[in-house]
Order: C-alpha cells, then structure tokens, then sequence
C-alpha cells in the first residue's frame, strides 16, 4: 500500500519557528515532526510515501534524503512551485494511486492502528474513511456527524458556534479509494475538509467515520507545540523518547557532561554532547536539543531547547521556547517566550 504525506503548508501560526526551519522538521521531543508519520507508516509496512513540499522544501529535502537510513521507506518527493491545497496536492500524484491509499499530515502526531482503520475502510466498502477523535477543542478542526453505521452525513470545516453539532473532529488522517479524484479538479488549489468532503458528503458518497481511542494531536500552533511535547513526556503509548532512560520519566543521550551537583526534574528529555554544569535545576517537561551549555544557577522548567543553545549562569526560565543558536545571558529572567537568532529571520524560504 503506498501513503501520502502532506508538508507542504506555510507553518504561519508556528511562526516565529518556521522562519527558522519548514514546519515538516520543527524539532518534537528532539525529532523533526515530520518523523512522526513515517515512523507510524513504517511500523504498519508502508514503505512508498509520497511528500509533498513547497515552503522551505530545500531543508526538508536535505533531512529526507539519506531516508533509507531514517526510515525503512521509499521517499518521493512531489514539489509544489504553488500551494495546491490538501486535496490538490494529492491530486497532483494521481497517476501514483492506482489503488487504495492513506493520506496524513506531516505535522500529526498519533499511536493509532492504521491496520485497524484499515479493515474499517474495507468491511464498510468506503469511498472515503475519515479518521475521528473526540474533543473539545471543535472550533481549530472540520467537525462530522455520523449515522448509527459509521456514515458520515454532516461535515463542516471549522464550524461557528452556530454549527457546533458534533465533538468528533476530523484529525486529517484518510483512506481513500482513486475514485476521490473525479471530485478533484486539476492543478489548482483545493482543500479535502473545505470543499471534498463536504461535497462528496451532499452527492451521498460512501464517506465513513471511524473514531479513534489512541492519542493524536495536530502541531498548528505554538501552543499545540508546548502541549504535544507536554503529552509525549507523559508517556503516551506508543510514541518513542529518544534516549536512555536513566530514571523513571529521565531520557538522556550520548557524550553528556552533567555535573553531580546539578538538579534534573522529571519529566525530562536530554539530547546528545550537552554540558550541564553545577547548581543548574533543570526539568519538570523540559526537552534539551544536542549540544545545550547551561551554566551555573540557571534555572530551567518545562522549557523547550533546539540544539546548540547556550544559557548563562543564573538565567531563569519557564515554558519557554529557544531555537537553535539562541544565547541567554546571566541572570535573565523570562516566562512564556519564544527565542529565535537575531538575523535570521526570513532566511528560510528557499524553494
């Protein structure tokens, strides 16, 4: 079976980040978002993903191309000189999806059964299988309601107050039979939750809805970012750490120098070559990059480090973000910041 991923998109409500680094490979929990999907698709034996990308493609490009040593997958890029749109992008590939195929976004991730949604899709002989959770949050996702057989006969993106009818919300997970692509016209712009669905929804196509139990969450925002890194450190099942765990909710990489006398708070992710130093207090859902210095008395919780920043002695920080090359100087005290490399904003938009 062969599978799409859509990386494309701009990342706007990410930014200052993605002026940094394309959405695709915004660090989560020390991996590049994007290696969230293709690790799920590589564990239930896809091994052909289409990418779609346009923003920062260069860079995602340059993470993907040793991908036979990442992922055990075949990698085919689909370059978009223009944003196609969820659903355009995929029709861009059609002649690539002969057959049954899953869809997904670069910048979910889940531990759900993609074997499971896949019986699903063929015991209801569906067109379409829009993948479902539960939540409260309906406004940020396209709601459906579905009818005592899994029936989708309601869809709605991002509905108003006055169109709140279901907290089943659609998490951008799809399979889908070739026969989408007749309500796809050609290379122009179009959305799956704006425009397909709800069409193919009105004509009374098979479109089914199967709700999922596992964990999911869509990386939108800066603070759906914070609360995915949040989630992961609490263990949810199925989502990797990267690291050794030396103490329970304690993930450490290779080639650190951690003083004895520094303070490490669960839940903690430490990357590789850091160098914490003494009196440091650092944790409490905090997540190091590679090559973190924190000096002496600095104070960090539930902060998240990209590689190679610096903290100087006595800086105290809480929630906030710092990408990669950030400096802090002594004693500098901030709570609920985003931090990015004066200059380097607007460098990354190479095609």
């Amino acid at each position: 079976m062969r599978a799409m991923v859509l990386a494309a998109g701009l990342g706007t409500r990410l930014r200052p980040l993605t002026h940094i680094l394309p959405k695709p490979i915004i660090p989560i929990v020390n991996r590049p978002s994007l290696s969230y999907s293709l690790r799920l698709l590589e564990r239930f034996g896809i091994d052909e993903v289409v990418v779609n990308l346009h923003h920062g493609a260069k860079k995602v490009k340059d993470y993907l191309a040793p991908a036979a040593r990442r992922f055990d997958v075949r990698v085919i890029f689909s370059e978009e000189e223009h944003l196609l749109g969820t659903a355009g992008g995929v029709k861009k590939m059609e002649n690539y999806f002969q057959e049954t195929f899953l869809v997904l976004s670069s910048d979910g991730v889940s531990n759900i059964n993609l074997e499971e949604i896949l019986h699903f899709h063929k015991r209801k002989r569906a067109s379409c299988t829009v993948v479902l959770k539960e939540t409260e949050e309906r406004f940020k996702y396209g709601i459906a309601l579905c009818n005592e057989e899994s029936r989708i006969n309601q869809f709605v993106e991002k509905p108003t107050w006055g169109e709140v009818f279901s907290n089943q919300v659609n998490t951008g997970i799809y399979v889908f039979e070739p026969e989408v692509f007749s309500h796809i016209p050609e290379s122009r712009e179009y959305d799956f939750g704006r425009q397909v669905l709800p069409a193919m929804v009105r004509k009374g196509e098979g479109i089914y809805g199967y709700s999922m139990e596992g964990y999911w969450t869509d990386v939108g925002n800066l603070e759906d970012y914070r609360q995915a890194h949040k989630d992961i450190l609490k263990g949810k099942e199925g989502i990797d750490i990267p690291g050794r765990q030396i103490k329970e909710n304690v993930w450490i990489g290779e080639g650190n120098r951690i003083s004895p006398q520094a303070h490490l708070i669960p839940p903690l992710v430490i990357g590789e070559g850091c160098e914490i130093e003494e009196g440091v207090k650092v944790g409490g859902g905090s997540v190091l990059g590679d090559r973190v210095r924190i000096r002496k008395g600095a104070s960090l919780r539930q902060c998240i480090l990209w590689d190679s920043v610096v903290v100087e002695s006595g800086a105290e920080l809480d929630d906030c973000i710092l990408a990669s090359g950030v400096f802090i100087p002594p004693d500098f005290s901030m709570r609920g910041g985003v931090v990015v490399r004066k200059g380097l904003l607007g460098r990354s938009h190479d095609k």
